[in-house]
């Protein structure tokens, strides 16, 4: 997803209804992006850390991605339809959300680890693809078009929620956090960075860098750790991680630039 330097609309409060939909999207695919990642590490594990993880993405799909898509169809794409330059768009983007509810009936239905975890990649391209063109191309238009209210519509929308209930599990935890980088203050079996997600948000927009590591935090189970990787040392969003989460996270330097700062984030 990629951030267009100047919204031109029609009010202040559309301009600022561009962003704040920028920032769920941002929440949500760095969400998928842990959780994708957590997928992959236990593929070739022994022990529930692929069930946790399959467990979790289904959880995302159910909780995070459907609304999306829901919205999108039922008040995005509607609001678009006196837009003349967006009818195209609209098309294409309907054909687009029916490929991503396929390839999560096939996540959900599928018992193979290695399909499994294919259709979870196929889902963070889709998404990410889908999600990039409605941020970048449908709400800028519909932003600048007269007689439509984005800021209205975007209270509407659904917010990408901070926890994710498992399925067949009390709470939103993992227990111990297989598959998410356990070892790091979890079940202590000497796998570390082998099981440990990466996010690299160097080459992500500064506008939504902070919401990306929001996302993928929130999918961070107790006791377990992702590493995050930023040009600089990324103190302010520390400081809002450690707001956003109550306290519960520890943070350990693995590198210290110049050219990429590497921390170890976990949750507590």
């Amino acid at each position: 997803m990629t951030i267009n330097d100047v919204v031109v609309a029609t009010s202040a409060a559309d301009s600022a209804a561009v962003d704040e939909v920028r920032s769920r999207y941002a929440e949500l695919l760095g969400r998928q992006a842990a959780l994708g990642a957590a997928v992959f590490a236990a593929v070739g594990t022994a022990g529930p850390g692929f069930d946790d993880a399959h467990r979790a993405v289904q959880a995302f799909i159910e909780q995070g991605v459907h609304p999306q898509l829901r919205a999108a169809v039922e008040l995005i794409y509607p609001a678009s339809a006196g837009v003349e330059r967006s009818r195209l768009l609209v098309e294409g983007l309907l054909g687009e959300t029916q490929l991503i509810e396929q390839a999560t009936a096939r996540i959900v239905r599928d018992t193979d680890r290695v399909q499994i975890a294919a259709h979870v990649e196929a889902l963070r391209v889709l998404l990410e693809a889908l999600l990039g063109k409605v941020a970048d191309l449908l709400l800028p238009a519909l932003a600048e078009a007269s007689g439509v209210s984005l800021a209205d519509l975007t209270a509407q929308l659904p917010a990408v929620p901070s926890e994710l209930a498992q399925p067949g599990q009390a709470g939103g935890g993992h227990g111990h956090g297989h598959g998410h980088g356990h070892g790091h203050g979890g079940c202590g079996c000497g796998e570390e960075d082998e099981e440990m997600p990466e996010l690299d948000v160097r080459e992500i927009p500064h506008a939504i860098r902070h919401a990306t590591v929001f996302g993928a935090f929130d999918a961070v189970p107790v006791g377990g750790s992702m590493l995050l990787v930023a040009p600089h040392d990324p103190i302010p969003l520390l400081h809002q991680l450690a707001e956003r989460s109550g306290g519960r996270i520890a943070v350990a330097y693995e590198e210290r630039g110049p050219e990429a700062w590497r921390l170890r984030l976990t949750r507590v």
